[in-house]
């Protein structure tokens, strides 16, 4: 069963995605999630508090901590591929959530861009320590995290550029592994 509070973050999502922060009222928040205004303002402290709640919710951390939890049962390898799938499959799912994350509106809003780069902060690490479970020499963490990085943000461009070719997101656990094999040559040389 949804929530109010639930159904207020699906609305403000749905609103702030589709007409941008600036451009979303709470009246209309209200009124697409089918609550009164002041109901808002019982869970959230004002619009920015439900904005930095979202950031939060839809993170793909927060969103996969089950998942990730079982995939630091798994052999390491197989753990960083899936890990890589699990990343991909998320960014593939909410699009419309990173180009709002991204947009000039919300890239301007000082307060909000340092929840936006805890956030990546907090993937980057999690992709440092499945990396470094793989590594089978001595690596400086400053180099793990450079890699994690490179991880992330190489899957991210796949699968934006993938699907503004309509291409084969199928290739994309291909992509991965090779992604893989290129850091780890890669840390390995270092």
């Amino acid at each position: 069963m949804t929530t109010k509070k639930d159904k207020i973050l699906e609305a403000a999502f749905d609103l702030f995605t589709k007409k941008g922060f600036n451009a979303t009222t709470t009246k209309e928040i209200a009124l697409t999630s089918g609550v009164a205004e002041g109901l808002i303002f019982y869970y959230f402290k004002d619009k920015e508090d439900l904005l930095y709640k979202l950031i939060r919710e839809f993170s793909f951390i927060g969103s996969l901590q089950k998942e990730i939890m079982e995939l630091t049962k798994m052999e390491p390898y197989p753990a960083l591929i899936q890990f890589g799938r699990l990343y991909a499959n998320f960014l593939s799912q909410n699009k419309s959530f990173l180009i709002f994350i991204w947009s000039p509106e919300i890239v301007q809003n000082s307060d909000v861009g340092e929840e936006i780069v805890d956030f990546i902060s907090i993937m980057r690490e999690q992709a440092s320590v499945f990396i470094s479970r793989v590594i089978l020499c001595s690596v400086e963490k400053k180099v793990i995290d450079t890699a994690a990085s490179m991880f992330l943000s190489s899957i991210l461009t796949y699968v934006l550029v993938e699907e503004r070719k309509k291409g084969d997101n199928l290739l994309v656990n291909q992509y991965i592994e090779e992604v893989i094999t290129v850091i780890l040559k890669g840390i390995q040389n270092t």
